[in-house]
């Protein structure tokens, strides 16, 4: 739902106009396995055979898109997602009629795609499947995916982008070359489009000794900024949960990613960025009972979204 407030301001005396300004949150979402989550048997009957299989439960959907409907997100990009149809169907089911979603089709069994509000946002011409973030036509790693929205009523026009890259601390060599892919593809987009506005957003998997620096210097050196660096850091934000070996105990770190082309940031609205989820709490890490239930029924993950003001659009 797109937010509106009025602002009187003060324009002759006696006399008070009404501005409109409206706003829209984008953000991003690793459903885990969606809607396998934990179940391998489940896994099995969409042909996913894993080395280790886990043994708990398939993702609770009217519970993650409860938690989505609360937080009315209007542009959502979303990883992992095993079965598009199921996530079209429950979109529409739980968020609204207007919800329409959008992938990209990959040998892999995870997909990235987006969930929108059609009756906020329009998509324009074809979205567009980076297959060479793959590195190899026969990867199972994802492509990234490109869609081109604008906010109805004369509102702004913006590219959205969502990745998810390799995973894994021994993954950081092929993120590298993800990373050098995705330069190329974020320094041609304004061609492809004629709009120099971008949103990327994903899970980038920045778990190598480098961490943030597995991205920053090449996303300073595009101009392009980093919403999560302004986390609040009074409190301990997160986005992923990663389970401890031999104890009943789950630590945060911050992977998933919102970077913001120079000329979006002119509607970027400043320290927006929120979390959903366990991740709303802003703690560290969880242990034993004090576990949320989100962590076993949703995701191992939360979402993250920022807001931008759509009333005006400077490219």
């Amino acid at each position: 739902m797109l937010r509106k407030y009025f602002i009187l301001i003060l324009f002759l005396p006696l006399m008070l106009l009404g501005q409109e300004v409206r706003e829209i949150q984008v953000g991003s979402f690793n459903m885990e396995w969606f809607p396998c989550k934990d179940d391998g048997e489940m896994m099995k009957q969409y042909n996913i055979n894993l080395r280790r299989p886990p043994h708990g439960n398939a993702t609770d959907i009217p519970a993650m898109f409860g938690m989505l409907k609360n937080l009315d997100i209007e542009l959502l990009g979303v990883v992992e997602i095993v079965d598009p149809v199921i996530l079209e169907k429950s979109a529409k089911q739980y968020l609204g009629a207007s919800y329409k979603t959008i992938y990209a089709p990959s040998r892999g069994s995870q997909k990235v795609g987006f969930i929108y509000d059609s009756s906020v946002l329009e998509l324009i011409g074809q979205p567009e499947i980076y297959a060479e973030v793959k590195l190899d036509p026969d990867s199972w790693l994802r492509p990234a995916f490109r869609a081109y929205f604008k906010v109805k009523e004369n509102g702004m026009d913006f590219n959205a982008i969502i990745a998810h890259l390799k995973a894994a601390p021994s993954g950081w060599k092929k993120r590298q070359r993800q990373w050098k892919v995705m330069k190329e593809i974020l320094k041609r987009v304004p061609s492809e489009t004629g709009d120099k506005d971008i949103v990327l957003m994903g899970d980038f998997n920045n778990v190598s000794k480098k961490k943030y620096n597995e991205f920053l210097p090449l996303m300073k050196r595009l101009d392009f900024f980093w919403a999560n660096s302004e986390i609040d850091s009074s409190k301990a934000y997160t986005s992923y949960w990663k389970p401890e070996p031999g104890r009943e105990r789950i630590e945060g770190s911050m992977i998933d990613q919102i970077f913001i082309s120079a000329d979006a940031k002119d509607e970027y609205v400043e320290n927006s960025i929120e979390f959903g989820g366990m991740c709303a709490q802003g703690k560290a890490d969880f242990e034993g009972s004090a576990i949320p239930t989100y962590y076993e029924t949703i995701s191992d993950h939360c979402p993250v979204f920022v807001t931008f003001r759509v009333d005006k659009d400077n490219d």
